[in-house]
């Protein structure tokens, strides 16, 4: 069945009514409805659209195709089964990114490799030039279907009716906007026409038709820019001279060949094969040179390494000096002068950014360094080690000021995901320092590999439960605790915060009741589309929370 729809003629017909279907799903799915269970199906129906009407522009699936739909669904199913606010959001902007680098990946007009930075412009070029010069391919396709009954004469005289109509539509605005001024009694029964729009455009179907008509010329235009896109006329004079040139080079290797060949024989016939080869080699230093003319550029070893001693005679002092406290911070060896607080406080964006300036001078080294001699090589790895293992100690330093902070004040989303992104940087220390080592091993795209992998984690960890678990556990060691943002989190911690209230802390109750508002149980599980287990499972303690 989708072979007789790649070859028949109605294609873009079948795939325009297909768009408007998908839709029509998507405005029952989303319009008016929180995201939950939706998400994943728009997800799963979008990426069946896809492979349905662009099979033909596929290339091959591999091991990244797999990987890269599954943090697609996995990030999808989080609408399903978590309610954490700031990573609903930040997923519902992430997945359309990742299925757009994704579909361009598969089925792009360029074929580029999944880590290289090209794939990012072709997909915005597939997502915007590409997909609005297919706008008047809708119209050409509701015209020609609207149209077979018609001659061409009758199809000539309808466009240009519509010409017409269009063309009318600016001297209508001025002209009745000049009549009205000029009769009060034309003016009264014109003045009836925008209540009479205004009641049309409050009906509730009109927006939902709306919504449907937009979303399926979107779908469609996206779709069908992967299977007619667009060449540039800079791609079409590169690839032409590309093509002349080879043409030119072949033409004059085999005019060479036949003029020694020629000469070979009325010479020596026996000296034929050799002279044969010549013209071969005569060509070579051109290739040799145009290969040239195409080498990355690399910095030079000397000029990195001179950089690198500097900044690392810097940070070597830096760590002997945090020596003298940064390990015992833990236990409560702190400078005289510092308190907790203030100890926490210091210097901890500072860390965290001369650490990300590390990771840049780190991918320069490793990625874009000339290789150097065995002596200059070995060199270069020793100081590329010493910069990693300082950067190791400043995230270290900044991990332990963070955990005095939270040790102090209690433990929120930001301090959270600031620490889950501190471990990030570790591993991706521990991946340079493997480069370094292993220089076979592909840096940037195990950093990609690693990045979807934490991203996926941080949405699975459960960090609303976690963060209860952290300040309930801080509450048995001081006796401190935040209801009031306890009660704040989202419903992933309602189970955990119901049993705490019930065991050890009653006042919880109450804030908790308070704030059942803010969970809008009643609202998001009016329809199926909605439904998320979070939620459910939210409301359900809530009401046995009230019931005792």
């Amino acid at each position: 069945m989708i072979d007789k729809i790649m070859a028949s003629p109605n294609r873009a017909l079948i795939t325009l009514l297909s768009a408007l279907m998908l839709a029509i799903i998507h405005q029952y799915l989303f319009y008016g409805k929180e995201p939950g269970v939706s998400y994943l199906i728009f997800v799963i129906l979008f990426y069946g659209f896809m492979f349905l009407f662009a099979r033909d522009r596929m290339r091959s699936l591999t091991m990244i195709n797999a990987f890269v739909a599954g943090v697609v669904l996995m990030l999808a199913l989080t609408f399903l089964l978590y309610d954490n606010k700031p990573l609903r959001i930040l997923n519902f902007l992430v997945v359309p990114g990742l299925i757009i680098l994704h579909m361009t990946y598969l089925v792009g007009r360029k074929q580029r490799q999944w880590w290289n930075i090209g794939l990012i412009g072709t997909a915005l070029d597939h997502l915007l030039p590409q997909s609005i010069r297919h706008w008047g391919t809708v119209a050409s396709i509701i015209v020609k279907t609207g149209g077979r009954g018609l001659g061409k004469t009758q199809k000539t005289v309808a466009f240009k009716v519509f010409i017409g109509l269009v063309a009318s539509v600016p001297i209508l605005i001025v002209v009745v906007a000049l009549l009205s001024s000029a009769d009060g009694i034309f003016n009264q029964y014109l003045s009836g026409f925008p209540e009479w729009l205004n009641q049309l455009t409050l009906t509730p179907g009109l927006p939902r038709v709306i919504w449907i008509l937009i979303a399926g010329v979107l779908l469609f235009s996206y779709v069908w820019g992967f299977v007619q896109p667009m060449q540039y006329e800079a791609e079409k004079r590169e690839n032409a001279h590309w093509k002349n040139e080879k043409a030119i080079v072949a033409a004059s290797e085999i005019e060479e060949r036949e003029d020694v060949s020629v000469n070979s024989i009325q010479e020596n016939p026996s000296s034929n094969s050799i002279i044969k080869d010549q013209p071969a080699n005569k060509l070579a230093p051109e290739t040799n040179s145009t290969q040239a003319l195409r080498v990355p550029f690399r910095l030079d070893p000397v000029i990195m390494g001179t950089m690198l001693l500097v900044i690392n005679c810097v940070y070597v002092l830096f760590v002997l000096v945090q020596f003298s406290y940064l390990f015992g911070a833990g236990e409560g060896h702190l400078p005289s002068d510092l308190s907790y607080a203030e100890y926490a406080r210091s210097g901890f964006v500072e860390l965290i950014l001369v650490t990300g300036i590390n990771f840049f001078i780190l991918i320069i080294a490793l990625q874009f360094t000339r290789s150097s001699g065995k002596i200059g090589s070995v060199v270069h790895q020793v100081l590329l080690f010493v910069l990693v293992g300082c950067s190791a100690i400043m995230l270290y330093s900044a991990f332990i000021r963070l955990n005095l902070y939270e040790q102090a004040y209690g433990y929120t989303y930001i301090r959270f995901l600031v620490h889950a992104f501190m471990i990030f940087l570790a591993l991706l220390l521990l991946i340079a320092a493997l480069r370094i080592r292993y220089t076979s091993i592909p840096l940037i795209r195990w950093y990609i590999v690693l990045s979807l992998t934490a991203y996926v984690t941080v949405n699975y960890v459960g960090m609303d439960k976690r963060i209860a678990e952290l300040n309930i556990a801080r509450y048995h060691q001081t006796g401190i605790i935040d209801t009031s943002y306890l009660a704040s989190l989202s419903a992933d911690a309602v189970p955990l915060l119901r049993e705490f209230a019930q065991r050890e802390y009653p006042n919880l109750k109450g804030e908790m009741l308070d704030r059942q508002a803010n969970f809008d149980l009643g609202e998001a599980e009016s329809s199926w589309t909605s439904f998320n287990m979070a939620r459910h499972r939210a409301k359900l303690e809530l009401s046995k929370l009230r019931m005792e």
